[in-house]
């Protein structure tokens, strides 16, 4: 439990921090020449690879859950449709 409530605050701190950058580069919201654009490109760059590294986290953590999930959801498909009609 514990390591998915700091997981979860890394993924949306280093989410946020990526929509942030993201916009002030694409919106041209930075001002200090091209030293300060770069360091905001790399903040940009660096934030997604956290996110992108906590997103595998999380998958690994919740495979059993997504497993049966999975099962669950393509296992119904089989299943004989229901009459709406009849309640």
């Amino acid at each position: 439990m514990k390591k998915n409530y700091w997981l979860d605050w890394i993924l949306f701190i280093s989410g946020l921090i990526c929509i942030v950058t993201g916009l002030m580069l694409d919106f041209h919201l930075i001002s200090g020449g091209r030293e300060a654009r770069l360091f905001y490109r790399h903040i940009h760059t660096y934030s997604g690879y956290i996110m992108g590294v906590g997103l595998l986290l999380h998958l690994i953590w919740h495979k059993d859950w997504i497993s049966m999930a999975t099962k669950k959801i393509l296992g119904r498909k089989n299943a004989p449709a229901q009459d709406s009609e009849t309640v």
